[in-house]
């Protein structure tokens, strides 16, 4: 799993940090256990959870083909009976990416994100989420290699020893002919690959909704038998309605307004997903928060992925603002002997960098591995921090420190960990005759997850030539110094990508006016859009721009730094604005900024680590629990989620 580090780095999401740190203390659960089924059927898990595979089409747009996918679903169950007066149905997530897990990120965070939607004697919700089509635990999987590791590791150090894209055109070229081999190879996978597009994904949603409801009516007509309360004929009358044959995605606009509708709350790459719900099957919205928004425009059209970063650098600079502010006794990197502040501190980083840049260093390793550390790396571990500064600001600043001291040692093993840098003892034995797709609980994180979703929803960009990718990486450099290198990574692989998608949509990106008497074709609730001021990868500036093309939708501004509102920082504020939208669908006209409880700097701030709980406050006690973990998962070799 440690090979997944680029899904991070390189997509839009990192809700899921450290969602290996916390899943694997989570007792085991073994999927194939599971037989799919084209009803939903809940089996007990991980303890409180509830696991499923449900089986679907694999083609939405031709009902002649056999052909299925399975989609792994997992629920954290409300913590009132479904019969509570109380109880406000499912909620549905996606963490992001896109390649995310989103079974992993329900072990990670689904806690906290229950305590958020909840308002406890008032509303009480379930939290379901999936592993979307070709990634984690769904079959059939995206997977180039044929479950190969030495030959996936092989792909991954080829690829990182050219360096980054930053380095000139000797190595842009050859990237794109690395990418070219790779899309020969991913093209000979076979063809499961063209069908994990978003408007898939969507459609798989629908499908999600409505077994969710029709088991819901299930039960209650079983509980109505065990109790003898006579006649369920309207119940099943209702089921025998919802088994007729699968309604085709242009049909969906026809249904009447009181069928099962979506409530969910995306972050990320998973507002790409909301988005694309919302525009597609407008009917079918009940309640949607898209939080850390990315531009829709951008990511499905033109070149792709341009603007995410804007903000990204201004964050890195609070960094060493507010670094210098903190003192040393708080900030590791400051100085007594400083006198020009931020700009002396960073200096040294930028020392530290040139340094690097004339000559790398090599690290040997207990495990005997040998890392090379470069600037691009430290580029890399400085740009993921901004995804969470409220935990991991202070923790930066030891590591630097420990780095410009000569100390690289940590540095390599955080390149080993996160998979900038696999570790080959770890790639055998060989599987050459497995079937990659025969298990659901094989290795559920490649980098072929991610690239297959991009490629497919993304303009055709195979075939440009070198001068034109000069001039892609030149504008990510021009977007952000920090990220540039990196976030030029994203695209690079469809250069070579001969995979296409069955099912594009490119819009119009927009939805009718919404109507809570649930009119059909029409959302029942406008769409409530969440971002931080400052996001290194989902600026504020895209949320504005795509609530803009949704009628009554408003932005809520939350007065932070870090990647998507509700992961990033404590805030009641931000908290009773979510659980209230959930609960009446309505959008306050006055929907002012809010304040978090605590910033990076702060040594009395629970979130970071520095102080006890307050155990009186259970947001906060929540927020803190999630937090925390960083610190360990920093030093963790073989994190399993997508750092």
């Amino acid at each position: 799993m440690k090979r997944c580090f680029r899904l991070l780095v390189a997509g839009c999401c990192s809700v899921l940090a450290t969602a290996g740190a916390s899943a694997s203390a989570e007792p085991k659960f073994d999927w194939d256990t599971i037989t799919p089924s084209d009803d939903l059927e809940y089996h007990d898990c991980y303890g409180e959870y509830k696991c499923a595979r449900l089986q679907v089409p694999l083609n939405w747009l031709n009902e002649t083909d056999p052909r299925v996918t399975t989609i792994a679903m997992i629920k954290l169950p409300a913590v009132v009976p479904d019969d509570d007066p109380a109880f406000g149905g499912a909620i549905f997530t996606n963490p992001g990416g896109p390649g995310g897990s989103g079974v992993d990120f329900l072990l990670v965070m689904g806690r906290y994100l229950r305590h958020t939607v909840d308002k406890p004697g008032r509303r009480h919700y379930e939290i379901i989420s999936f592993d979307p089509r070709g990634i984690g635990r769904t079959t059939p999987k995206s997977d180039c290699f044929d479950n190969n590791l030495l030959a996936r590791d092989a792909f991954l150090l080829e690829n990182r020893g050219n360096g980054a894209l930053t380095n000139g055109d000797g190595v842009i070229a050859y990237s794109l002919a690395i990418m070219d081999a790779f899309g020969q190879r991913c093209q000979q996978a076979g063809d499961a690959m063209a069908f994990v597009g978003t408007p898939n994904v969507a459609r798989d949603m629908v499908e999600m909704v409505d077994k969710v409801d029709e088991l819901r009516k299930r039960e209650e007509a079983a509980a109505r038998e065990r109790k003898g309360k006579g006649d369920d004929s309207d119940v099943r009358t209702e089921l025998k309605k919802r088994s007729a044959p699968r309604r085709k995605p242009a049909e969906l606009g026809d249904e009447p307004g009181d069928v099962p509708r979506l409530q969910y709350i995306g972050f990320s790459y998973g507002t790409v997903l909301g988005n694309y719900f919302a525009s597609m099957f407008p009917g079918r919205v009940g309640r949607l928060i898209l939080d850390g928004v990315c531009n829709i425009q951008d990511y499905a059209t033109g070149p792709g992925w341009l603007t995410n970063t804007v903000d990204s650098d201004e964050i890195f600079d609070n960094f060493f603002q507010g670094c210098a502010a903190a003192g040393p006794e708080v900030c590791a990197l400051a100085r007594e002997s400083d006198t020009h502040g931020a700009s002396d501190i960073r200096r040294r980083f930028d020392s530290f960098l040139s340094e690097l840049d004339q000559k790398p260093r090599s690290v040997l390793l207990d495990s005997g591995d040998v890392v090379v550390v470069t600037s691009w790396d430290v580029l890399i571990l400085a740009g993921r921090v901004l995804y969470k500064p409220l935990p991991l600001f202070r923790l930066l600043a030891r590591k630097l420190n420990e780095f410009l001291a000569g100390d690289l040692t940590s540095m390599a093993v955080m390149a080993l960990g996160f998979g900038m840098v696999p570790a080959l003892q770890d790639a055998c034995p060989l599987d050459r005759g497995g079937d990659s797709n025969a298990t659901a609980s094989s290795p559920s994180l490649v980098i072929e997850a991610q690239n297959a979703v991009v490629c497919s929803d993304g303009d055709d960009v195979s075939g440009k030539d070198l001068a034109w990718w000069r001039r892609y990486v030149r504008s990510q450099l021009d977007a952000s110094r920090i990220f540039g290198a990196t976030w030029s990574t994203i695209r690079v692989p469809c250069s070579g990508w001969r995979v296409r998608p069955n099912w594009s949509f490119k819009g119009p990106f927009t939805t009718p006016n919404p109507d809570p008497s649930l009119k059909p074709g029409r959302p029942a609730a406008p769409i409530l859009f969440l971002s931080n001021r400052l996001d290194p990868v989902t600026p504020l500036r895209a949320a504005r721009a795509m609530a803009a093309q949704h009628p009554g939708a408003r932005v809520l501004v939350q007065e932070a730094m870090g990647h998507c509102a509700v992961a990033s920082a404590p805030s009641k504020c931000t908290r009773r604005a979510v659980a209230d939208y959930f609960e009446s669908g309505l959008i306050p006209s006055d929907l002012s900024p809010c304040n978090v409880q605590c910033h990076p700097w702060d040594t009395s701030c629970p979130a970071t680590g520095e102080s006890a709980l307050q155990a009186n406050d259970a947001e906060v006690e929540a927020m803190a629990s999630w937090f925390n973990r960083d610190e360990a998962a920093w030093h963790r070799k073989s994190p399993l989620g997508l750092l």
